[in-house]
């Protein structure tokens, strides 16, 4: 076989693709990272927000001592559902943390290039190379030159919109348009931030009417203030999306205090046309990796997380050097992403809060152990839909009813239609799994898929 110019060529520099690189990179593959836009660069679309199990991928990649020394801690998420209110605490060593992206995507760039890969910004992929149906490489244009690079394997980490995964054609599924648009911005952390009992907390997310707001902490003192409208309305924030986001957050007595006075560093930044998929993410010499297969809610703030979690096991499948290892790995994305993704298409519905929302919400605030269950999904060690026991959400359900609350029983039958869908989605995606080969584990330790594997042979 014809010598390859890179075991591995990487089309997206950011969070997914530098983590790849950097993880084959260690291992001895030659490894080509493109991406079109000049690095470093801020991300238009992100919450920054990075879990636990996040932050040991980067740990294992060596930037995270380089975060935490920048990016404050989360360790208090206070939450408001209407008006109730209730703080989920984290440990000290599960912090969450929201680094700026412009800062983080650097990090991870350097330490894919000093791990051994090549990194080529202001590059754009414009078409794929096969031979006898397999992808071996693609073409790219850098300023009026195009150049090919050949491979034993391409990766997409290069977006919802990714070119790779049209390029190849890879086909969507459990698909479905937002129903919310996002604007967000930053303000410079005011002198009450902390100081003030009110905002004892570290993070913010809640429902007031329709609309969902989040505050957060990032680098250089500064917080992320954002809000989330339906659809419809957000359509009138076009012509004013500055004025638009201050009068939804000064309405927010939560918020209000957070920017009086103030006026935010830099412009609004919004998004109006999302779409949440599941993308196929492997075929013969390619897969697709963070938001290019996969792209869900972004009020669930789990993108980066997902994304570092995907790059660390994709990382274990190549190194097992077929395309059955691949297809392996993307049916277990699917059994992990799958719940996450139907509890963000609840939780980001367009109407705002259901009756049994605050019925629960109310509940969870007087009880601790269900609380620290919050904090174990949004710390990825239990499944969202294990979070409440049935008899309890039926009994709080009843009450509500004989309160007047009639429409938390129609609410429940949906919830319970939905928690069915979920389960045959749950055995479907297994099942398909367990026919992609032997039943196969995400791997936690990158490295156990490397150890027969020759990057000089393959080539």
């Amino acid at each position: 076989m014809k010598q390859r110019d890179y075991d591995v060529v990487i089309a997206g520099a950011r969070c997914a693709g530098a983590t790849l690189a950097c993880f084959l990179a260690r291992e001895g593959a030659r490894v080509l990272l493109l991406d079109k836009d000049a690095m470093p660069s801020e991300h238009v679309l992100s919450t920054h927000w990075i879990a636990p199990r996040g932050m040991d991928v980067l740990d294992e990649v060596g930037v995270g001592e380089a975060v935490r020394s920048v990016t404050p801690a989360t360790r208090i998420i206070r939450g408001n559902m209407e008006g109730k209110l209730i703080d989920l605490e984290f440990a000290d060593d599960l912090s969450m943390y929201c680094p700026r992206r412009k800062r983080l995507d650097d990090l991870l760039q350097n330490a894919a290039v000093a791990a051994g890969a090549r990194l080529r910004d202001r590059t754009r992929v414009t078409s794929l190379v096969r031979e006898n149906g397999r992808v071996c490489g693609l073409r790219a244009f850098r300023g009026d030159r195009e150049q090919t690079f050949t491979a034993g394997l391409v990766i997409g980490a290069d977006g919802r919109h990714s070119t790779v995964a049209r390029l190849v054609e890879a086909e969507e599924y459990l698909g479905y348009d937002a129903p919310r648009a996002s604007y967000w911005a930053y303000w410079d952390s005011p002198g009450c931030w902390k100081s003030d009992p009110a905002y004892r907390f570290d993070a913010y997310f809640g429902f007031v009417a329709d609309d969902m707001r989040i505050v957060f902490q990032t680098d250089h003192d500064q917080l992320l203030i954002g809000c989330s409208p339906p659809i419809e309305r957000a359509e009138s924030w076009r012509a004013d999306p500055r004025g638009a986001l201050r009068a939804a957050m000064a309405s927010d007595p939560l918020i209000a205090g957070l920017i009086r006075g103030a006026e935010p560093v830099g412009k609004v930044r919004g998004t109006v046309k999302e779409r949440y998929f599941f993308r196929r993410a492997a075929g013969s010499g390619w897969a697709l990796v963070g938001d290019a297969g996969h792209h869900k809610e972004v009020a669930l703030g789990d993108g980066m997380t997902e994304a570092l979690l995907q790059a660390r096991s994709l990382a274990g499948a190549i190194g097992e050097g077929n395309d059955q290892a691949l297809a392996r790995w993307w049916r277990a994305r699917d059994v992990a992403a799958v719940p996450l993704h139907f509890l963000g298409r609840m939780a980001g519905g367009r109407d705002g809060p259901t009756e049994l929302m605050s019925v629960v919400f109310s509940r969870m605030s007087r009880r601790p152990d269900l609380m620290e269950r919050m904090v174990a999904v949004m710390e990825r060690r239990l499944s969202p839909f294990e979070l409440l026991p049935l008899s309890s959400v039926l009994g709080w359900t009843v009450a509500a009813g004989l309160r007047g609350r009639w429409a938390v029983f129609k609410e429940i039958i949906e919830a319970g239609r939905q928690g069915l869908a979920l389960s045959r989605e749950m055995r479907a995606r297994t099942r398909l799994l367990c026919e992609s080969g032997t039943a196969w584990e995400v791997r936690q330790d990158h490295r156990a898929g490397w150890r027969s594997r020759s990057w000089k042979s393959a080539a």
